[in-house]
């Protein structure tokens, strides 16, 4: 399941888990934050410790969107992310 935010400039990003598990099993989530309008395509990724819920969907549902631009902007780019093969296409 996908949540949409907006971040300060208007541009809409696209919130969704990248399907790969991390080392840390179900304390760790991997996010993918992908730019859907305001500007070029573009991909990028972290790695959320959700304090509620551990499932990952029902962490990403229970994220605030204040949250999740907070974690937008400690995002790295998909090229340098092993959890997006390392810059799989937009």
């Amino acid at each position: 399941m996908a949540r949409r935010i907006i971040d300060a400039s208007g541009s809409v990003w696209e919130v969704s888990p990248t399907g790969r598990r991390t080392q840390y099993g179900s304390d760790e989530v991997s996010l993918e934050f992908a730019k859907v309008s305001g500007g070029e395509p573009e991909l990028r990724v972290v790695r959320y410790a959700p304090r509620g819920a551990k499932a990952v969907e029902m962490a990403l549902e229970e994220a605030s969107d204040r949250a999740l631009l907070e974690l937008l902007a400690t995002t790295q780019p998909a090229w340098s992310s092993p959890d997006t093969d390392y810059g799989r296409p937009v």
